[in-house]
């Protein structure tokens, strides 16, 4: 407010006035409530009419600077107001769907795996597999933690004789 020249006036009663005009526009402000000239009318002690504050230049170029404030400050609560609920709840959405997949995706990999790993094993090649992982035993002991190792080592199956 102190920034804010003031225009010279005839009694100090209307300097007063002027300081608590820009009180009131800046309580309205802060509070959200419209700021119009009839408004500020009702609240201004002093002041019975709308016109006592538009025909001032001073005083309506002020209500115009703090009505462009309010309309800022609007705008910028509607597009948060926006982004912060609409887009986050897109953005959970989608992030739902993509934990499923992905969810979905390991829990056919591992079936994959653990099925290969059968295979492998039915045909005597777990040695030769478990060699891969020699010096992964990370990997190892997280394949056995999630299921997709073989608890024990299979026997190779013999083709039946004709």
């Amino acid at each position: 407010m102190s920034e804010i020249p003031f225009p010279s006036r005839r009694t100090s009663e209307a300097e007063q006035r002027d300081r608590t005009f820009l009180a009131i526009l800046d309580a309205m402000l802060k509070e959200n409530e419209t700021i119009t000239a009839r408004a500020v009318a009702r609240r201004l002690e002093g002041v019975d009419h709308a016109s006592s504050i538009t025909r001032d230049p001073w005083r309506n170029a002020r209500l115009s600077e703090w009505q462009g404030r309010q309309a800022d400050l609007r705008r910028m609560i509607e597009r948060t107001d926006k982004n912060s609920k609409s887009n986050l709840a897109a953005a959970l959405a989608r992030k739902d769907v993509r934990i499923r997949e992905l969810e979905e995706r390991v829990a056919l990999l591992t079936a994959s795996h653990r099925a290969m790993i059968h295979a492998i094993g039915e045909m005597g090649g777990m040695r030769a597999w478990s060699r891969f992982f020699e010096n992964y035993d990370a990997a190892q002991d997280e394949l056995h933690r999630m299921g997709a190792m073989l608890k024990t080592d299979l026997l190779p199956v013999l083709p039946k004789p004709k």
